[in-house]
């Protein structure tokens, strides 16, 4: 064998030597875009639901003004089929606009930014005639005497450009003549293009409600006065209703079904001939057009999406996760940037940060992870570039027929990332799956244990599931694994051989106790995610030794040597962190050795003095106060929750509005001998409020007279919160303290909700 590896050796090297004699070049093909060319004409009669939106832009040209040389340039972001260029026609078009303007300019840029090419265009539309002008020199005179100080509106459509230096160059030229009140409509795919070249908020234009996508489909679909049966119409409502109010995909199979007799519609509409024909004369002039522009890493992370189910909630990190654990990006900082590049460009959408993720679980306060949708068309869209990659597996018994993206045997063999849902028999499903590197459960709280040959399990580098059947080292490659809401009790020892897990995710596990006590040898671990492990009795020692930790939500202190908050020392912890017992703290300086005011990337924090599920919660006082005080949080802190804390005093660093500026969030709760707030009021960000089982407190505010003769509490006080919450507090008598001589004005400008109850004042 060592022969035949050296003959093939010495075969390679020379294949090497010839190809640099012959100095053959590197050359990637790269594919050609095509970009219809638009134009500014358009029939208002046909167009439905962008009225509202014209007037909206309308009134924003029209109201303009400003000086000479300083261009409004107002960006149309949306995603591709979803009426951008109908917009700008319909505005362009507008008679008031006509007659504001001195001069209307449509031109269409599409991919390629030649700045040459752009100002030739503006000046043959200006001019109706042909410009034959080569030097930019030439074109830029020519283009000042077009332009001539006159208000103008420039429409730029179909623009892909984000650098910005050739945006510079073009706009110094399109400001240099401007005349007052002159302005530039740009649309897009790309909120990067809007950052780029707006200087006000893009138009983020909307999609159409049901109303307006049945009235579209409507008058492209029926011709003439045809029976409309109420069944048929029944079946091509929950049709449009799958469009999701693109307009591109309605107009699409409303022309399909033109061209049929309505007898025919039926056997159309209970196939999926439409969604074909969505993909074939839709997505490929128009949304494909987007996912050709973006990188191959972007490509390959976002055909990954297809294994969610459509309409899913999408978290952000564990995409990121995912993506790492198969190697299509080489860190999490690139994950964070093609994120990004998915949401700006419209191929992912309604991000938001999560609220309510572990109904009933206490420390999902500090932990609410960013999520995002994925829109069904852009998810058909995806599917048909995965190639077999990706799939979804769902409903499959003795007795059932695979339902999915893929059906044929020979296509599943090519699965190399897939989504489980209501799988009855995982053996009989994974049969004809060669070697799945990503497997992910889509069911949480009793899902059915994944059983399958044993060589499958040797290529997963992510996996999902409730629960597992077979043996850890099986599992060597795997990078990812989310075994939340499993009924586990102890996680097995022999996990700790799991040496290239990066991510490991036991949210929910209520029955847990144990972790492997090998822990620390799992020395690739980024993220450890305990959210909800309420029982977990301590942690493994060593995990200070996890020097790639980033994310460890949950930490139960322990007096044990090697279990305690020093282990927190160096870890460079980010996000969410949950310290439990801290009763156990020996005392300050022990405290100080967890190193919490390093941790920068640290957003939110909990501090819990025995843990939700303590039968006793102590009323001593000793060391609790200079414990808080050792535990001095970093800046730019979002989030902080004090629970079953003991001390009467809270910390001098909670007085510091300074340190807590960026404090959004505050939660106290069972703090039952405090006997007075810091000045909460003086938070400049803080949004929410809750105060909770703090018994000894009789008063929420104090007024204080500064050295300058005037109050502290001088107006606006809890300048931006909006949520307060106030509970279990029997000797509370009264909102606030007047300093001597002031009269104290409590506000709360921006407050939405207040919830008192159990109080006696």
């Amino acid at each position: 064998m060592s022969r035949k590896m050296k003959d093939v050796l010495e075969k390679i090297d020379e294949l090497v030597v010839e190809m640099n004699n012959f100095h053959f070049l590197t050359h990637t093909k790269t594919p050609s875009i095509v970009h219809p060319q638009t134009h500014s004409r358009v029939d208002e009669s046909e167009i439905v639901g962008k009225l509202h939106e014209k007037e909206q832009v309308v009134k924003i040209l029209l109201e303009y003004q400003c000086d000479n040389n300083n261009v409004m340039v107002l960006p149309i972001v949306g995603m591709g089929g979803i009426g951008k260029t109908t917009l700008a026609q319909l505005v362009h078009n507008d008679q008031r606009v006509m007659h504001h303007f001195d001069l209307v300019i449509w031109i269409c840029v599409s991919d390629q930014f030649v700045v040459e090419e752009i100002i030739r265009s503006i000046i043959e539309v200006a001019t109706m005639k042909k410009c034959e002008l080569i030097e930019m020199e030439a074109l830029q005179k020519k283009l000042s005497q077009v332009l001539g100080k006159k208000r103008y509106l420039l429409v730029m459509d179909d623009v892909w450009n984000e650098d910005r230096q050739k945006w510079d160059g073009l706009r110094l030229l399109l400001c240099s003549d401007a005349g007052s009140g002159s302005a530039i409509i740009v649309t897009s795919r790309s909120n990067q293009v809007a950052s780029v070249m707006g200087t006000i908020r893009s138009h983020q234009i909307s999609l159409l409600n049901e109303d307006q996508s049945w009235e579209l489909f409507h008058r492209n679909a029926f011709v003439g006065e045809v029976e409309k049966q109420d069944e048929l119409i029944l079946m091509a409502r929950n049709i449009v209703q799958k469009c999701k109010g693109l307009p591109l995909a309605i107009k699409t199979i409303a022309a399909l079904l033109r061209m049929e007799h309505h007898n025919e519609w039926f056997s159309i509409l209970d196939s999926d001939v439409w969604k074909n024909e969505i993909l074939r004369t839709g997505f490929i002039p128009a949304l494909q057009l987007s996912y050709d522009h973006l990188s191959p890493e972007a490509k390959i992370c976002f055909s990954f999406c297809v294994i969610f189910p459509k309409g899913s909630m999408l978290d952000k990190d564990m995409l990121i996760q995912l993506w790492l654990a198969n190697d299509f990006i080489a860190s999490e900082t690139r994950g964070q940037q093609i994120f990004e590049v998915l949401v700006w460009r419209c191929f992912l959408q309604d991000v938001k940060t999560q609220e309510n993720l572990l109904s009933g679980f206490r420390d999902e306060y500090i932990h609410r992870p960013t999520a995002c949708k994925m829109h069904d068309l852009m998810h058909d869209l995806a599917e048909s570039v995965s190639q077999n990659d990706c799939t979804i597996l769902q409903k499959y018994s003795p007795n059932e027929s695979m339902q999915g993206s893929t059906h044929d045997s020979l296509l599943l063999r090519d699965v190399r990332h897939l989504s489980l849902v209501s799988i009855n028999n995982t053996r009989a499903a994974m049969k004809d799956i060669i070697a799945p590197r990503t497997i992910i459960f889509q069911e949480e709280w009793f899902g059915t244990p994944l059983i399958m040959a044993e060589s499958k399990f040797m290529s997963l580098r992510a996996l999902k599931a409730f629960s597992i059947k077979t043996r850890m080292t099986n599992l060597k490659h795997l990078r990812y694994l989310d075994c939340s809401y499993s009924l586990i009790r102890a996680l097995p020892e022999a996990t700790s051989m799991l040496y290239s897990l990066q991510t490991l995710k036991l949210i929910g596990c209520q029955n847990l106790k144990k972790l492997p006590e090998g822990m620390r040898c799992m020395i690739n671990l980024r993220h450890i995610f305990l959210i909800g492990c309420y029982y977990l009795e301590h942690m493994p020692k060593g995990i200070g030794q996890l020097s790639y930790l980033q994310t460890l939500t949950n930490y139960v202190i322990d007096s044990d040597t090697s279990r305690g908050i020093d282990q927190l020392k160096d870890l460079n912890l980010g996000g969410a962190l949950s310290l439990i017992g801290l009763r156990k703290v020996h005392s300050a300086e022990n405290a100080k050795e967890g190193n919490i005011s390093a941790k920068h990337n640290l957003k939110c924090l909990s501090l819990d003095w025995y843990g939700p599920y303590s039968t006793h919660v102590g009323d001593e006082v000793h060391n609790a106060e200079g414990i808080l005080e050792a535990l001095h949080p970093p800046k730019r802190l979002q989030v902080l929750q004090l629970s079953n804390y003991t001390g009467a005093q809270l910390s001098l660093w909670m007085h510091d509005s300074i340190l807590l500026e960026h404090l959004s969030e505050l939660s106290l709760s069972s703090c039952k001998n405090i006997k007075d707030l810091p000045p909460l009021w003086q938070l400049p960000s803080l949004v929410y409020l809750s105060l909770d089982g703090l018994h000894d407190l009789t008063r929420i505010c104090i007024g204080n007279v500064a050295d300058n003769g005037e109050s502290c509490m001088s107006p606006p006080l809890f300048p931006k919160l909006e949520t307060m919450k106030v509970s279990s507090m029997p000797k509370l008598e009264r909102w606030h303290q007047e300093a001597t001589g002031q009269v104290a004005v409590i506000s709360f400008p921006q407050l939405k909700k207040l919830k008192i109850s159990d109080v006696q004042c």
